[in-house]
């Protein structure tokens, strides 16, 4: 379950559990919502992108789901709530994988080719959020609460690819270079290849991201090998 939808889960959640009961049936309660929200928030995602925002309900949503619109209600406090967090459980999804190689300390190659890799294989995800996104700035740019969750993606892509290009540096596995500016470009470049792959179905995605993979491998001059490590001096007596 991705972080994202975690929290999400928590700001909306209204039932806390009755008095008396144990910890273990409280927590099988709350996973059991947790899981039901998923679905709730994979089910909009889906109608928010293959409509738009405007022409969304949330009896369609409920319809769909085979709920009453009260139980969606229950969970959030209106349309534009449940598509605030639907945009925050996108961003979690997309970048669950990549995150995951972070904690593991994975070196900083494999995380870039990891996270370019997550905009092909995850495609269908993030080309949903790619989509409301875009219909967001189209039709509801007013609310920040939305505004902030489609931004904190940039804003968490950028962290994340100035975080492993500055790593690769200090490990001498890419050459010296601007973190920041690397992060943009490739957010950038990555952005055009989604947008353009959402206006035109017959765009080569996978060619054009393997294409900007050795592309940024060369702009950091790395060669697929890491850095021998360098033997100690041995001093004169």
């Amino acid at each position: 379950m991705a972080e994202q939808a975690n929290s999400s889960f928590e700001r909306t959640k209204r039932g806390r559990g009755k008095p008396g009961k144990t910890g273990t049936a409280v927590s099988r309660r709350e996973e059991h919502s947790a899981g039901r929200v998923d679905k709730f928030l994979t089910t909009a995602l889906d109608l928010f992108a293959e409509r738009n925002f405007a022409s969304v309900t949330i009896k369609d949503i409920a319809k769909a789901l085979n709920v009453n619109t009260a139980l969606i209600y229950y969970y959030f406090d209106s349309k534009t709530d449940l598509f605030r967090a639907t945009i925050e459980y996108a961003v979690g999804r997309a970048f669950e994988n990549v995150r995951a190689l972070d904690d593991k300390s994975a070196d900083p190659p494999t995380i870039i080719a990891a996270w370019l890799a997550n905009h092909v294989n995850k495609y269908a995800e993030i080309h949903r959020f790619v989509k409301i996104a875009l219909d967001f700035r189209g039709a509801h740019e007013g609310d920040p609460d939305i505004a902030n969750a489609i931004e904190n993606f940039y804003v968490e892509e950028r962290k994340l690819l100035s975080k492993i290009v500055r790593e690769g540096i200090k490990q001498g596995m890419f050459k010296p270079s601007d973190p920041n500016r690397m992060a943009q470009f490739i957010s950038t470049y990555l952005d055009g290849c989604m947008v353009r792959a959402v206006i035109l179905p017959d765009f080569d995605l996978k060619g054009a991201v393997r294409d900007l993979h050795h592309r940024v491998l060369e702009m950091l001059g790395y060669s697929g090998r890491k850095p021998a490590k360098l033997k100690p001096r041995r001093t004169s007596a």
